[in-house]
């Protein structure tokens, strides 16, 4: 398990969200919202100068003024008032610090980077890990942390890494309407602590996540990045969507998290090195992670071939598309493995010419006349599963 990130980011035993307000409109409400929602079992600490209450929850004035122990900070506040934010949490001995809070090096502005700069300073002065700035946070269900009121809570094995916000939502939403659950769910924006090689690097030990996707813009250390790459990817499929792939990419991602996105054929090169599976669209990554999630590993005899790999079993017209199959399948790191002996036996059984020829991918056109059909075989594939 990485060193670098604290448990208290994934299963903190209470939460303070700095900026908490009664203002449904608010970023401070919505955390509150989405942590009652999600039925996070510690203690929610609301902070506010100016109100009683939030959301049923008494709120402080500051964060020196709770009165018990606080392991995680969400902090909705401006950004000129987070340097005065982490001495609080150096006081309170805080443990982590997610930032919603913006308008750092995002910006452009060098004033604004500048800052950026000396939180990290002061940060890692006072041994705060910070995830951020400008990130919508964490997602765990197993301890019932939430960045959204709305986010599907159903527990899972999959994970997803990003660097936006806005694709942590949404990959949660349409992937959760495909089937996919998910373990863990971190949006880090600008990184200027934690990084999308700590979360790669955390996520290959974790237990229980067996699937991990990710969308990045750039890194600030490629070799890293590549080492936490080549060790998650080799305890689990790793999906990687890249952003910022053409100049205009670049420029925006730029404007976006601050990040240096880098040239696509050295990205691209670099991924295939870590064994990482790549995508191009945002549809793909939901794809293929679907895939990775709900295909079974390959039987015992295959596993020391395949790394364990899912296995896919394909049924479709002609020797072209056959071939054409296992490229893609291959390529998208599944395994195509021998038809295993249950479903040879069974062919036996109904169509006995075919038995020891037939591989997979099946080429339909060599079913015809056998009374064995394709959907027969898919069948047999799913029992034999």
């Amino acid at each position: 398990m990485s060193e670098r990130v604290p448990s208290a980011l994934f299963q903190p035993r209470s939460v303070a969200v700095v900026g908490a307000s009664s203002n449904i409109d608010s970023p401070g409400h919505d955390y509150v919202k989405s942590l009652l929602a999600a039925g996070f079992s510690g203690e929610v600490y609301p902070i506010n100068p100016r109100a009683p209450e939030i959301l049923g929850l008494r709120a402080y004035a500051s964060l020196s003024e709770v009165p018990g122990d606080v392991d995680l900070v969400i902090s909705c506040i401006p950004a000129g008032g987070v340097l005065d934010l982490i001495g609080e949490c150096r006081a309170k001995r805080v443990r982590a610090l997610h930032l919603f809070t913006g308008r750092f090096s995002e910006t452009g502005d060098a004033q604004a980077a500048q800052l950026e700069l000396e939180v990290k300073r002061r940060a890692a002065d006072a041994g705060v890990r910070v995830l951020g700035p400008n990130c919508m946070g964490v997602f765990d269900s197993s301890s019932g942390l939430s960045f959204r009121p709305d986010l599907p809570l159903a527990p899972g094995d999959v994970a997803f890494v990003s660097q936006s916000g806005n694709n942590s939502v949404e990959l949660m939403l349409h992937g959760a309407a495909r089937g996919l659950r998910f373990s863990k769910v971190v949006s880090y924006g600008n990184a200027l602590d934690l990084d999308e090689a700590d979360f790669f690097d955390y996520l290959a030990d974790d237990q229980a996540t067996r699937v991990v996707g990710a969308y990045i813009e750039g890194t600030g250390d490629g070799r890293r990045l590549l080492a936490a790459l080549r060790r998650c990817a080799g305890a689990k499929p790793v999906v990687v969507l890249k952003g910022g792939r053409t100049g205009a990419g670049s420029r925006t991602a730029a404007s976006h998290t601050a990040a240096l996105a880098g040239q696509r054929q050295v990205w691209g090169a670099a991924l295939r090195q870590a064994g990482a599976v790549e995508v191009a669209t945002f549809d793909e990554l939901i794809d293929v992670m679907v895939a990775f999630a709900f295909l079974r590993t390959a039987n015992s005899k295959q596993q020391a071939v395949n790394r364990e790999r899912p296995a896919a079993g394909v049924v479709g017209g002609g020797g072209g598309r056959a071939v054409q199959s296992a490229d893609v399948c291959e390529e998208a790191g599944l395994a195509v493995p021998q038809l295993p002996d249950a479903i040879r036996a069974m062919l036996r059984e109904q169509a006995p010419a075919l038995a020891d020829w037939v591989g997979n991918p099946v080429d339909q056109s060599i079913l015809a006349g056998s009374g064995v059909s394709g959907a027969r075989v898919l069948e047999m594939m799913a029992e034999s599963a």
